[in-house]
């Protein structure tokens, strides 16, 4: 057994919904806790606030794709895509913020 949830801090698990203004609409988001820390992170990191980070993510899918269909998808691919590759200007070298896991 690879142990990797179950040595996570289990709260970082747990779906939070978030209200937001994303393109100019309200919406409610809803992504794993661990979601939000690293979207938080990675926000910072570019300068940008969460909403204007999320906005940011919804224009790229629309420009890539034409459409959004799940954006909380969307929120997790593109960090997954961070800790995987880094983004342009980011460190390659990312360390997931699992900080209660021991591998």
């Amino acid at each position: 057994m690879c142990e990797i949830f179950l040595r996570g801090d289990v709260a970082l698990f747990e779906k939070k919904s978030r209200s937001m203004r994303v393109e100019g609409h309200v919406t409610s988001i809803c992504v794993e806790v661990i979601i939000w820390d690293l979207l938080e992170r990675i926000s910072s990191e570019q300068g940008f606030t969460l909403s204007q980070f999320i906005s940011e993510l919804y224009r790229e899918g629309m420009v890539k794709t034409g459409k959004v269909n799940n954006l909380s998808s969307v929120l997790r691919v593109a960090c997954l895509n961070y800790l995987s590759h880094g983004q342009a200007g980011l460190s390659n070298n990312v360390e997931m913020p699992f900080t209660a896991m021991s591998l």
